[in-house]
């Protein structure tokens, strides 16, 4: 995580976010995964544990290199804070998988129960309202296909962490040739100053979306989903446990209560196939995420695609792509 994290740290360290990194709030997050349930089961492999709490860091790093504005730094550290255990896995559980924004909480309720950090907010001339009003901070957020530190994160630690299809160095060279740049709307973003190396990043995004809408992830989530439903069901948690419990605490339910559990930690190979099985399988339609970023090139800024026919070949079979139409794990018949 170090050597990852320390990609991002700008020459002039914002001080100012290290006040927060111990209140409960942003604790919390140290205990829920990023990669919302992979990295327990086989099926994945992550290099090391990355959970929200260093998500946040790294996107709170990354605002602060492109802005130096304090409060859109101090809004991306706490843009996380009212994820739940297991993340997105628990928008599948409310049936919103195209989405994938049910679940989680408002940053100003989490926040103001934590009485340290309203302090701090107050201290830095925050108000709670502020940090819900992500217009206001188009480095940090933005809509998809443009690029935000939430989502440059997200495609870069795909890449080196989750799926390890990318080295540090590879990661290192695109961050440093991003640029803040005017998009199509007058508004800031985060774009490229080489085309090379522009081509290189779409590469990567074409890892990270793709493996998005791949049957490996989704199988993973909805399993989760399904066991927590369930688990809820038999009142053995209630959805408030995951925004207050760790992930331990509530897998430790799972391994007790669900004899599936087991088969699905120790899964290393998922079925596809064109033909509906029997018993718990995947057939889902998700969200689709994806990033086409600026460049600019002779002074003049335009979406990569607009530039280079190697990255429209890229999205055109990232637009095409779809696993097969189903997808199981052969030991795991039914979520029990």
């Amino acid at each position: 995580m170090e050597d990852y994290l320390k990609i991002f740290i700008d020459r002039e360290y914002p001080s100012f976010i290290d006040k927060y990194l111990n209140t409960s709030t942003l604790s919390r997050l140290k205990n829920v995964t990023q990669f919302c349930g992979c990295d327990y089961t086989k099926l994945y492999h992550p290099l090391f544990l990355y959970t929200r709490y260093d998500h946040s860091l790294v996107v709170a790093h990354m605002t602060w290199h492109f802005t130096h504005d304090k409060k859109e730094t101090i809004a991306a550290l706490l843009h996380d804070v009212g994820t739940p255990c297991f993340a997105h896995c628990i928008d599948y559980v409310f049936g919103d998988y195209l989405n994938q924004e049910t679940s989680e909480a408002s940053i100003a309720d989490i926040v103001k129960k934590d009485k340290e950090l309203v302090s701090y907010l107050i201290e830095d001339g925050i108000c709670l309202e502020e940090l819900e009003q992500l217009e206001l901070y188009p480095i940090l957020e933005n809509k998809s296909p443009q690029l935000c530190t939430d989502r440059l994160d997200g495609v870069l630690h795909t890449c080196y962490i989750w799926l390890h299809t990318h080295s540090l160095e590879e990661i290192k060279e695109v961050y440093d040739h991003l640029v803040v740049l005017e998009n199509e709307q007058g508004n800031k973003e985060i774009g490229l100053d080489d085309v090379v190396v522009a081509e290189k990043f779409v590469a990567m995004i074409f890892t990270y979306a793709k493996e998005l809408q791949g049957n490996t992830d989704k199988y993973v989530m909805n399993y989760i989903s399904e066991i927590v439903k369930l688990a809820v069901q038999k009142g053995l948690i209630s959805l408030e446990d995951l925004y207050v419990k760790t992930e331990e605490e509530i897998i430790r339910v799972f391994q007790e209560f669900f004899l599936s559990w087991n088969n699905f930690k120790n899964a290393e190979c998922l079925v596809r196939t064109n033909q509906k099985p029997e018993g718990f399988y995947v057939s889902l339609d998700v969200k689709k995420r994806n990033v086409i970023p600026l460049i600019k090139v002779n002074q003049e800024v335009k979406r990569i695609v607009e530039v280079s026919s190697f990255a429209e070949e890229i999205y055109f079979e990232l637009k095409n792509y779809h696993d097969t139409d189903f997808a199981y794990v052969r030991k795991i018949k039914i979520c029990n």
